[in-house]
């Protein structure tokens, strides 16, 4: 399908139809925004490799400092420390914000 996208004057352009695209167009709901991606949303992104998982500090057990230093463990020094505790200090917000939207989460006690 072909698009002039002259046609859509100051419509906000997303680009890709992963997790982040897709939060990005909810986000500015009403707003009509042009989505582009190559592929059937969410098919091909790379929220595909969570396999459907999402790691956030949301248990009784755990807290934003916990999860941060297993994230930074695990990224074994590749990761950004400030950046990942920007995420890992929003990301429960975020959970609570998408199942007020109506996704539903699996859960479990072993992740």
């Amino acid at each position: 399908m072909s698009i002039d996208l002259s046609d859509l004057p100051g419509r906000p352009v997303i680009i890709g139809g992963g997790a982040a695209g897709l939060m990005t167009a909810l986000q500015l709901a009403p707003e009509p925004v042009v989505l582009l991606s190559k592929s059937p949303l969410g098919a091909e992104a790379s929220s595909m490799w969570a396999q459907g998982g999402l790691a956030a500090p949301v248990g009784a057990d755990d807290s934003p400092a916990l999860h941060l230093a297993d994230t930074l463990a695990a990224g074994a020094g590749l990761c950004d420390a400030a950046a990942a505790s920007r995420i890992v200090h929003a990301a429960p917000a975020a959970v609570e914000h998408l199942a007020e939207l109506g996704v539903a989460f699996d859960r479990r006690a072993d992740g």
